[in-house]
């Protein structure tokens, strides 16, 4: 199947970082086409400029206080189109989650501004299927069934809709522009969620035939379609997606009828079906991970361009990728020789990845007789000095209205509901919806702490973020808990928004919201907590705990690709640890975890875990997930949620009560209408005024005021070579680091010990 492509000697220019690479960016190599590829990755819900943190090509940082946001990508992505008409813009990863105003609309505030950025293709990540499967079919899929939304999802979704989008000419007035499907079977639906205008691919999801009551030539069919095809200047451009793999992880609401697999099955077909059709360049835009996409490069020399996604990584240089080859090309000098024979002899892919919404993706490809003769990659921050569009801003202050208190400091209230808390036929049966479920009464605008110290969440294994977190947690939860709580933990998600202190932000530099530097706003808080877990306490086992925490640590670290999984590892509280990530695991020592110590918030110290000791451990619960969940780990006992005397004040006093079912939480059941025959009903779990981490870290925030290094330092987990003693001076070692580019967050050819690496051919 390979065209063995001829690919001449080229010379890639890869300008500063910190250039916008605009009217200078294309190749000049004579005859030919260049296209330029514009890559909009995991916003995640980003409406706002916000404060941010850009890496520069030599590897220092820039603090920046108004970088990102929907309407200063705009103004990018429009010169770009203004400097080459041969353009596609491209958008893979997570869009509709990552904030508090994406959170309470079920994804519909930013909903108009991708509409009006003109998306040529997109690629949903695994949080855009977080809404479950109504809200995703509802809005991304141009066929198939168009389910009712449940009750739950008619309250959140009533809070926009296209009525409330301002006209403006030439933008908002096109009738395509703002759709809402508002089917009405089996019971009436008044709330629809606003509709994608563009196409969405993905070969890698399927209607799944026994967890939905699907009509029986739907069983096994694509949501989606595969690919889109391009014509640029004569030159034929196949677009293939694939989304998220790791959907059914999380919890079954997210995937009720879905099936996912992990695309690379498909991808033979898919290539030669494209091809057939005359498409030359093949671009494949895959939600899977940097680590899976290299390998998939690898797998298939088909591929020209593979536009990655999910794990927020940035390739400030392109990573050519053949087989065992896998080079990354320097920021800002010509290629090596070495580079050059790769490119000369070996049919290599240009794999790219451009982290989140504070860089913009720019790739140049030079075409000549259907081959990619010469290319030009940039990460473009979107950084302070880049003009918010006019139009996209006024679709933003739209949005955030809502949310922001005005002249008389009221704001609007809103409510999360999750799957369970209502039930057919309407939303009139989900009772008083100012009672029930997580509630925003305040503006995101208001100040809740403040922090002596940069807090972001860039690291695989621990920050300062994810340690206050997981204690905030633990304080707010064991004063309530009879015996104490022993341990808590927050998983480690990957989407965050730094908030800079003092000592990052120069004279000069204001942020959106007026704020003083270190202060921390409400609205930062949902960013590091964008979903609506409740809060439980359960007693587990010392080695259900441990065990659990080797299989968090596995999917971070596998040396094979495509098992590397879910976000990095959790942060600890009240717990350290000692991990050997270069020797282990292998069958003589276990796992990852050489050992686990408890009753310290930092340092080493503290008793050894006891495997068969019980440990009173509170954190997070996901909605309709079985009842013996807390956070990443499974199997402990005597389970109970923490509740809210009053459900908008995130201060009143907190009890402790059972769950509301523990049984067939998620079931499909008859339903007396016309067809479909059955829906899936979901059983409420939480109590109607659940805790939310949000709330405990308000609440730690009012009793500590400032976060401080002193508090919540890392050092709670610590990497060492288990082949030592500990009083060997080099026992403790530093995480390992990606080979092919030591810049990157996450080792894409994971760690372990090497045999396992060439039990898969991967990176030696």
């Amino acid at each position: 199947m390979s065209k063995n492509k001829f690919r001449p000697a080229i010379t890639v220019l890869l300008a500063a970082a910190g250039s916008l690479l605009l009217s200078s960016a294309a190749p000049v190599m004579g005859a030919g086409t260049t296209l330029t590829i514009i890559q909009l990755q995991d916003l995640h819900g980003n409406l706002l400029p916000h404060a941010g943190v850009i890496q520069n090509p030599d590897g220092s940082e820039r603090y920046v206080t108004q970088g990102g946001g929907v309407a200063k990508a705009k103004t990018l992505v429009d010169q770009i189109r203004d400097d080459n008409s041969n353009n596609l813009l491209l958008a893979v990863g997570d869009s509709t989650q990552g904030s508090a105003e994406v959170l309470y609309t079920v994804g519909d505030a930013i909903m108009p501004a991708m509409n009006a950025f003109g998306i040529d293709a997109f690629t949903p990540g695994n949080w855009d299927f977080g809404y479950g499967p109504a809200v995703f079919r509802n809005r991304f899929t141009s066929f198939g069934p168009k389910p009712t939304l449940p009750a739950n999802i008619q309250v959140m979704s009533q809070y926009v809709s296209c009525a409330d989008i301002p006209d403006i000419p030439d933008v908002t007035d096109d009738p395509e522009f703002c759709t809402e499907i508002t089917a009405t079977q089996p019971f009436p639906t008044t709330h629809g969620v606003i509709k994608a205008n563009f196409p969405t691919v993905a070969v890698n999801v399927y209607n799944d035939a026994t967890s939905a009551p699907l009509p029986g030539f739907l069983h096994h069919t694509r949501v989606l379609k595969p690919y889109e095809i391009f014509e640029r200047d004569g030159v034929k451009i196949a677009v293939i997606g694939i989304t998220a793999s790791i959907v059914p992880q999380q919890p079954d609401v997210f995937n009720i009828g879905l099936r996912f697999t992990q695309g690379t099955e498909e991808l033979p077909g898919i290539i030669a079906d494209v091809q057939e059709q005359g498409a030359s360049i093949i671009i494949v835009q895959s939600e899977l991970g940097l680590s899976a996409n290299v390998q998939i490069a690898r797998e298939f020399p088909e591929i020209d361009v593979m536009l990655s996604a999910h794990t927020h990584e940035l390739t400030l240089g392109a990573l050519l990728v053949h087989g065992d080859d896998v080079t990354r090309t320097t920021p800002g000098r010509p290629l090596s020789r070495g580079e050059r024979k790769q490119l000369n002899n070996k049919n290599a892919a240009i794999v790219v990845e451009s982290g989140e919404d504070l860089y913009l993706g720019r790739l140049d490809l030079e075409i000549s007789n259907g081959q990619i003769t010469d290319f030009t990659w940039e990460a473009i921050p979107v950084d302070d000095d880049v003009a918010e569009d006019a139009d996209m801003k006024t679709l933003v202050d739209a949005a955030e209205e809502p949310f922001i208190a005005g002249m008389d400091g009221i704001v609007e209230h809103h409510t999360f509901m999750p799957g369970g808390f209502c039930t057919p036929p309407s939303p009139p049966n989900c009772g008083d919806t100012n009672n029930r479920g997580l509630q925003l009464v305040d503006s995101l605008d208001t100040v809740v702490g403040t922090t002596e110290v940069l807090l972001e969440r860039h690291n695989v294994l621990e920050d300062i973020m994810n340690n206050f977190i997981a204690d905030a947690i633990r304080a707010t939860t064991d004063s309530v808990v009879a015996t104490g709580v022993d341990v808590s933990m927050t998983n480690g998600f990957r989407f965050d928004v730094p908030i800079l202190s003092a000592n990052e932000v120069s004279p000069g530099q204001d942020f959106v919201d007026d704020r003083d530097p270190g202060q921390i706003t409400l609205r930062d808080l949902y960013y590091y907590f964008p979903i609506s877990p409740a809060t439980v306490v359960a007693e587990f086992s010392g080695a259900a705990i441990v065990e659990s925490l080797e299989v968090v640590l596995e999917a971070v670290f596998d040396r094979n690709p495509y098992r590397q999984r879910g976000g990095w590892y959790l942060g600890l509280a009240n717990m350290t640890q000692e991990l050997d990530l270069d020797n282990r695991p292998f069958s003589s020592s276990g796992g990852r975890i050489v050992g686990t110590r408890i009753g310290t918030a930092g340092g080493l110290a503290g008793e050894p875990l006891d495997p068969s000791g019980r440990y009173v451990f509170a954190s997070c619960y996901g909605h309709a997930e079985p009842v013996n969940r807390v956070c990443r780990t499974s199997g402990g006992s005597g389970h109970q949620f923490f509740q809210l005397a009053d459900a908008s004040d995130y201060s009143s006093a907190i009890t402790l009560v059972d769950p509301v079912n523990s049984d067939h939480i998620v079931q499909v059941v008859d339903f007396p209408s016309p067809p479909p025959a059955k829906v899936v009903r979901i059983k409420q779990v939480a109590p109607d005024r659940y805790l939310h981490p949000v709330h405990m870290m308000r609440r730690y925030l009012d009793a500590n005021g400032t976060i401080t290094t002193a508090q919540f330092g890392t050092g709670r987990i610590q990497t060492v070579d288990s082949t030592k003693l500990p009083s060997d001076p080099n026992y403790f070692v530093d995480p390992p680091v990606s080979i092919a580019d030591s810049t990157l967050v996450q080792p894409i050819q994971g760690a372990g010990p090497g045999f396992f690496a060439r039990l898969i051919e991967l990176f030696k």
